[in-house]
């Protein structure tokens, strides 16, 4: 690793075939895929305020609604289980005992496995085309859980959905973070990730109530399978890989794509996978804490996800309101992603000389644990009451959200990049593998256990998110003792070199 305050550009014009940093070659082909872009518009060559401006809504238009959906249709994907549950899934299959938590829990085991290969994928393959095929193949699977006649099916393939999803919601932030600064990524990244499902399942959910002749639960996997293959298409044709390959905007619009997100020196892409980069992340302490605050915040993700609908119909709603009722949960997590997200984005361009991320994620996790003592403590009869309480509850996702763009933002180097976020997705699958076995068959519908847990672990988030917040706060602080050049937007000594935030002298990190 190169020593940050050491560190030195040697090259003395931008055509050297390779420059030397303290103890380590650099070659251009170990650099960055937007280095090429770097320096062309410089002098009489540079762009206005308002090119930007027209350049940025036109990527919004064009990348936002596509995030949005990837994860709209991943979300809604993954917990088909909880509405197939509704109509008779657990006795066709013969989910017994606690066997429909270990269905909940399987999609995250297949998940666990691959998060690890996946981003070695999204790192040597194109991102937009591998996403479309996994998509395609995933609503494959879908259609084909509609088949599935007993619990070891269901396992199989449960387990072959969270292989198939886990290179989406990484990639999605690999593609936010080439296409957007620090700055502009949360807002992005609150409305690309949102609760939102819920209006394709309850809808769904509902209409499958009146067709006749039984197993009702099977259309609703058939129907979204369908839904999720037809959207693989648009993915394919639609999405662009990175802004160099970008069909959709002008040579000139690529520069200015890459030269907004330069000063923040996270580069864009390297399809070098560098064993140094991943040794990095094991050993940076920030890994190790985002790590488990995504355990931590995760945990009712698992839960509630997995047994909302159960809950909502041991209150005695029928299956078919039971399916409507659970549509205001997410409605709650879009409502708690807009405020939080929408927070981090007014407080970066209003008040810029104060680091407010781990306010918002603090003030989700507590909005969350008031909720989640309501529903330890309320009694079965308390019908509005628990259901107020049960979609507030919800309220985890948008610290949830902005954990995910703090880790994103604050790594740079791209092999670390795709190793941070499968370490992260890891903590992930192992808390939505964990918290479904904390809500007990013989618990419904209070599930007191589960309920404690959740309330736990919203405690743990608070403090392992104060931990990351004071390490990145004193690292800043040195940095800013040893860089002389800090605030200024380019570095030729950096720039687009693929270097990790702890190898770049000139990175700042957000809290």
């Amino acid at each position: 690793m190169v020593s940050m305050d050491l560190k030195k550009g040697a090259s003395a014009t931008g055509n050297d075939s390779h420059e030397v940093t303290e103890g380590k070659m650099f070659t251009h082909s170990d650099g960055d895929i937007a280095a090429a872009y770097a320096d062309r518009l410089e002098g009489e060559n540079a762009y206005t305020r308002k090119e930007e401006k027209r350049l940025r809504w036109k990527l919004d238009m064009r990348l936002v609604p596509i995030l949005w959906l990837n994860i709209t249709f991943s979300a809604m994907d993954k917990v088909t289980t909880s509405t197939a549950a509704l109509y008779g899934m657990r006795t066709d299959t013969n989910l017994t005992g606690d066997r429909y938590s270990w269905v909940g829990s399987a999609f995250y085991f297949g998940y666990l496995l691959w998060c690890f290969p996946s981003g070695t994928i999204l790192q040597k393959l194109p991102v937009a085309k591998t996403m479309a095929s996994v998509q395609m193949v995933w609503g494959i699977v879908l259609i084909g859980t509609g088949f599935a006649r007993n619990f070891e099916t269901l396992i199989a393939l449960r387990v072959l959905l969270g292989i198939l999803e886990a290179p989406i919601v990484p990639g999605n932030f690999l593609v936010v973070g080439m296409w957007y600064s620090r700055r502009e990524a949360p807002i992005r990244t609150g409305l690309m990730y949102t609760g939102l499902s819920v209006l394709f399942t309850g809808p769904i959910g509902y209409a499958i109530g009146y067709i006749p002749g039984g197993e009702q639960w099977r259309y609703f996997f058939w129907i979204t399978g369908a839904i999720t293959c037809a959207w693989a298409i648009v993915v394919g044709l639609l999405l662009p890989d990175n802004p160099v390959k970008a069909k959709f905007i002008t040579e000139r619009q690529k520069a200015i794509s890459i030269d907004r997100v330069r000063a923040d020196q996270t580069g864009i892409e390297n399809k070098t996978f560098k064993k140094d980069q991943m040794i990095e992340t094991f050993l940076d302490p920030k890994t190790w804490l985002m790590f488990f605050f995504h355990i931590w915040i995760s945990i009712p993700n698992g839960g509630l996800t997995n047994f909302a609908p159960l809950i909502i119909n041991g209150l005695g709603y029928s299956a078919q309101r039971s399916t409507l009722l659970t549509m205001p949960t997410g409605i709650m997590q879009t409502v708690s992603s807009y405020m939080c997200n929408g927070g981090v984005f007014l407080c970066a361009k209003y008040l810029p000389r104060y680091q407010t991320r781990g306010i918002w994620v603090i003030f989700s996790c507590v909005v969350g644990m008031i909720a989640a003592v309501f529903l330890y403590t309320l009694p079965v009869t308390s019908l509005h009451s628990r259901l107020a309480a049960l979609y507030m509850s919800y309220f985890y996702l948008g610290g949830y959200i902005v954990g995910l763009g703090m880790a994103t933002a604050n790594t740079a180097g791209h092999t670390k990049k795709v190793t941070t976020n499968a370490m992260i997705f890891i903590a992930y699958c192992v808390s939505n593998i964990i918290a479904p076995q904390f809500f007990k068959a013989h618990q419904a519908p209070l599930y007191p256990l589960g309920m404690g847990a959740i309330l736990a672990s919203y405690g743990l988030s608070i403090i392992t998110i104060l931990a990351y917040m004071a390490y990145c706060a004193r690292e800043n602080r040195r940095r800013n003792l040893l860089d002389p050049t800090s605030g200024q937007k380019t570095h030729a000594d950096t720039d687009f070199k693929d270097l990790t935030d702890k190898e770049n002298i000139h990175f700042r990190y957000v809290w």
